[in-house]
């Protein structure tokens, strides 16, 4: 059986407004949200994973655990500003 590729088209998904109010949170091309490397220093900030997790642990940066109900692992995303605003102060 053919399928006609001209009536394959690529759907847009609509943002959510939460999505839209993300987005508008940039800071032109870096990211709202980080991961800690697994090893090395961060990209944007040259923080270590450790060192993340301390100041994380300090109260003094902003982080989110995204984590499935029921799972035990999930992933810690660190607020890029906050971290930035923090090496600004110091």
């Amino acid at each position: 059986m053919l399928i006609d590729t001209d009536d394959i088209r690529p759907t847009r998904k609509q943002l959510s407004p939460t999505t839209a109010e993300l987005l508008q949170d940039r800071d032109g091309s870096l990211p709202v949200w980080v991961r800690a490397p697994r090893k090395g220093h961060e990209h944007y900030s040259g923080l270590t994973r450790p060192k993340l997790y301390h100041l994380a642990a300090l109260g003094v940066i902003q982080t989110k655990s995204l984590r499935e109900p029921g799972r035990v692992r999930g992933v810690r995303l660190f607020n890029l500003r906050s971290i930035l605003e923090f090496i600004e102060r110091a």
